[in-house]
């Protein structure tokens, strides 16, 4: 097992030489205070709202530092409209909200506290500890006693190199070490899934638990009068989204993504346009969508799938977890999903590939391009629990493959979904998966792939503002405006009812 090496703030002294905390030192939504700053009798649409949140401590103390993560939507619920807010750290206790104010009607603002700065500094130490997780891998032995073994994405320093098994991919992101097993070879090894047993190691305190936990994990913060906004339209039917440009690769990213109105997803970024399943087929004929990376894209194609836009072929049910292939002949479209190679947390068993063959950026390598191919990447929910390096050198080895791809088929069309919310249940869930740690993720994927000829479909606003509890895989509603997206870039420009 690594050892756990902190470094300790001078922030304050929530945190003492040896490690522990005190919990009165922490930011506490019970005193940390939220009113409107710009305050009027009724706003337009199209003005903005302010409010300033002042972060206090258990002692009721006014925080000196920042840090805090803080997230704040705008819900009109009769309505079934809602819209995210940009949270300013002026980096000494205080923070700006501001919301677009996108929609008419009676709104209110709903500030959170998703974890206090003292929680974020705690993640961001752990964030960069290697083999958070680890994985039960089987090895076919003689004689069919298969043995299993434990396996890490990252070389296990409790291990000597030489009784470890390498399945690593030389200057590459995709590593896989294990103990080498006794009575059988390396290259054995038939299938893997994750073990959960490395957390509560790291996070020995009940102190830093609690840190995860009510009152300090996403709670409600009080505003300091009844909350609740006018808004109205300057003139009638008046929208924000008149004079977007169309959804294209190129884009730059919106301050404001967008909002939901009358539980549909208006984009603030481009014209987004809604597609019945009649228009998604006639969008999709004579295209290959090539849809590589993880459930939460797979949870799209089996929507299209669902809506009739093509079949499914057949597959066994573990294989289907992973691969998918769809087809409707009559439109001449074809579909596929692959999952990435690992990491890969699931509990269900998945077959392990020999590295130097697997992988997005392998598969975008030998990929046929062209004007009617569509490529769609989702990579991100299972590398939040890795240090920050493993998925920024994941970001620049598909980075290099896209432009090998468009050097060889300059026409493919090239879209990069983001990280979307989640569910927590637990803290070990918080550690490895929290909604900060797949933020960054975010920001990271853009300035990574940003600046390339592909489009960033951003999803994260529109799970943040969702009206449905969160979830990796979202209520159907979103993934229907999710798709409605999808095909805008697609098929830009297309007329629809």
């Amino acid at each position: 097992m690594e050892t756990r090496v902190l470094t300790v703030t001078s922030l304050g002294t929530w945190r003492t030489s040896n490690q522990s905390i005190n919990l009165d030192w922490v930011t506490d939504p019970k005193y940390t205070s939220v009113k409107i700053i710009n305050s009027k009798l009724t706003y337009y649409v199209g003005d903005t709202l302010f409010h300033e949140v002042i972060a206090r401590d258990g002692n009721k103390r006014r925080k000196v530092y920042g840090g805090d993560y803080l997230r704040a939507v705008l819900r009109d619920n009769d309505q079934k409209a809602s819209t995210t807010g940009r949270v300013r750290d002026h980096g000494n206790g205080r923070y700006t909200v501001s919301f677009l104010l996108s929609f008419p009607g009676r709104s209110t603002p709903d500030v959170q506290l998703i974890h206090p700065s003292e929680a974020v500094q705690l993640l961001r130490e752990l964030r960069e500890i290697p083999n958070k997780r680890r994985w039960s891998c089987v090895f076919e032995g003689k004689q069919g006693q298969d043995v299993t073994k434990t396996c890490t994405h990252l070389a296990n320093q409790s291990l000597s190199l030489s009784s470890q098994c390498d399945f690593s991919v030389l200057n590459t992101s995709r590593t896989w070490f294990y103990e080498k097993p006794e009575v059988t070879a390396c290259n054995h090894i038939t299938k893997c899934r994750s073990a959960w047993d490395i957390v509560d190691r790291l996070v020995t305190s009940d102190e830093e638990r609690q840190l995860f936990d009510s009152p300090f994990f996403r709670t409600n913060l009080v505003p300091a009068t009844n909350g609740s906004i006018i808004v109205s339209n300057i003139e009638e039917n008046a929208t924000l989204a008149r004079s977007l440009p169309l959804c294209q690769p190129g884009l730059p990213h919106s301050e404001y993504q967008g909002f939901w109105f009358r539980d549909s997803w208006h984009s603030l970024t481009c014209k987004v346009q809604q597609f019945s399943p009649q228009d998604i087929t006639e969008c999709l004929a004579n295209r290959t969508l090539q849809f590589r990376g993880d459930s939460t894209c797979r949870q799209w194609i089996e929507r299209l799938g669902a809506l009739k836009i093509f079949k499914e072929g057949q597959g066994d049910k573990q294989s289907r977890l992973f691969f998918r292939h769809y087809a409707n002949n009559r439109s001449n479209i074809q579909a596929t999903f692959k999952f990435h190679t690992v990491p890969i947390q699931a509990s269900a068993w998945w077959r392990f590939q020999k590295l130097s063959d697997a992988g997005v950026s392998t598969e975008i390598e030998r990929m046929v391009g062209g004007t009617n191919v569509v490529l769609v990447l989702s990579l991100c929910a299972h590398f939040t629990a890795e240090p920050k390096h493993v998925y920024s050198n994941r970001m620049y080895e598909v980075r290099s493959a896209i432009q090998e791809l468009h050097k060889k088929y300059p026409e493919t069309s090239v879209i990069v979904k983001t990280c979307n919310t989640r569910h927590h249940q637990h803290y070990r869930e918080s550690i490895q998966m929290s909604d900060w740690l797949a933020d960054q993720l975010n920001q990271e994927m853009r300035g990574i792939l940003g600046d390339l000829n592909v489009a960033i479909l951003d999803v994260w606003d529109i799970t943040v503002s969702q009206r449905y509890p969160p979830n990796i895989h979202p209520n159907v509603n979103v993934v229907d405006n999710e798709l409605n997206i999808l095909m805008s870039y697609i098929c830009s420009g297309m007329k629809t009812p």
